[in-house]
């Protein structure tokens, strides 16, 4: 009788398709990694475009590099000391927006321009621009139109006896249907 010995096989002499395969694997790991990455941010970036509830401030830079404006008109709205006090009414078509407007003296401030810019807390993407329609007793009126329920932000821009000021109400809206 005979005996075989074998000898162990050298390293690295396995088949080549294995290598190969093994090779191809390492290569194509990071090339996978920075695709599904990619996709990652992509799908980000998609949900903060078209997502309501993801917004930016206008014009964020100029507002900061002008912040000496921002504090000499919020010297001009203490000194002027215009009263504002913001009702909100839930009616068929929506919500009805009154604004009523005094002096520092609290008498009634008619012949005013008023806008607001307004948008749900929740929804800050969603912003209404509306011109308040003068009324009665300095009463200034707009329709909100369908709002949705809950805190909102309400940015007044007032000109006004050839003064501006600005005031910011925050107010929950009542769902509509209910008060």
């Amino acid at each position: 009788m005979s005996s075989v010995t074998k000898e162990p096989a050298a390293a690295g002499s396995g088949s080549p398709g294995a290598s190969r395969s093994r090779g191809l694997f390492w290569a194509a790991l990071p090339v996978v990694l920075l695709g599904a990455s990619l996709l990652g941010v992509g799908t980000m970036v998609s949900i903060a475009v078209h997502d309501p509830s993801f917004a930016l401030e206008r014009n964020y830079y100029e507002r900061a590099v002008h912040w000496d404006r921002q504090r000499e008109q919020e010297e001009t709205n203490e000194r002027l000391g215009y009263a504002v006090t913001l009702a909100l009414e839930t009616v068929r078509d929506g919500v009805e927006l009154e604004l009523a407007l005094a002096d520092h003296a609290r008498v009634p401030l008619s012949g005013a321009e008023v806008k607001v810019e307004a948008f749900a807390n929740a929804r800050a993407g969603e912003r209404r621009f509306l011109t308040l329609i003068p009324a009665a007793d300095g009463r200034y009126r707009a329709s909100l139109g369908h709002a949705q329920a809950g805190l909102w932000e309400f940015r007044f821009d007032v000109r006004a006896a050839g003064e501006h000021f600005t005031r910011t109400v925050r107010k929950d809206v009542p769902p509509e249907g209910g008060s």
